[in-house]
């Protein structure tokens, strides 16, 4: 007798150890449910985050691309200069015919420096074009 009361209280225990370890790994589990939705929300977040940050690279080098185009004509038309002014001299010319190459200066300096407020307008890279330019 003494014994089927022993087995009976280890019983009891047992029952009752295990109906508390269920609870708690349900507990466990609806936490872990939660995280879950926590974390998949971040990755969502980042992967959005990532595909912007590709997708302003795309940009960045389309721009880089052309820049790079711009400056390659740029050179070409230096270069062209530079021979062009090999070939003339400058001073014979100017003291032969001032007024003309006074003028030739004048065009020459007016038209550089709109080209330089061109390049060097903040705007120019905005992403909304105007109908002003």
């Amino acid at each position: 007798m003494k014994i089927a009361l022993i087995m009976g209280g280890l019983l009891l225990a047992t029952v009752a150890g295990s109906a508390f370890w269920v609870n708690s790994l349900q507990s466990q589990i609806g936490t872990l449910k939660g995280n879950q939705m926590i974390l998949e929300a971040k990755i969502q977040e980042q992967n959005e985050a990532i595909e912007t940050a590709l997708n302003n690279q795309k940009k960045a080098q389309t721009l880089m691309a052309s820049l790079e185009k711009d400056k390659q004509e740029a050179m070409r038309n230096v270069n062209k200069l530079r021979k062009t002014f090999a070939r003339h001299d400058l001073d014979e010319l100017t003291l032969a015919k001032p007024e003309l190459m006074q003028s030739k200066i004048n065009k020459a300096s007016k038209r550089v420096l709109e080209n330089l407020e061109k390049l060097t307008d903040p705007n120019q890279f905005d992403e909304e074009v105007s109908d002003n330019t």
